[in-house]
């Protein structure tokens, strides 16, 4: 399955609740179905898919730079 909206791409959302599943069975069909949406993150190269880590760090990264505000000091 191939998700055409990318992270960075989508409208913005303020109060979210973010699913990432693990990079061989993903997660469960009926988890995706209850989905509002779901997102790919874009890659350069041949690589398909990243840890789930690094996956959910990019996807909080680009949050807070939407909705965080400045860091605290």
């Amino acid at each position: 399955e191939i998700y055409t909206l990318s992270l960075h791409d989508a409208l913005p959302i303020s109060i979210v609740l973010m699913v990432f599943g693990s990079e061989g069975a993903g997660v469960s069909d009926e988890l995706r179905a209850a989905c509002s949406r779901v997102l790919r993150i874009g890659q350069y190269g041949s690589t398909r898919s990243i840890n789930v880590a690094a996956a959910a760090a990019v996807a909080m990264h680009a949050w807070i730079l939407q909705h965080g505000g400045p860091a605290p000091d």
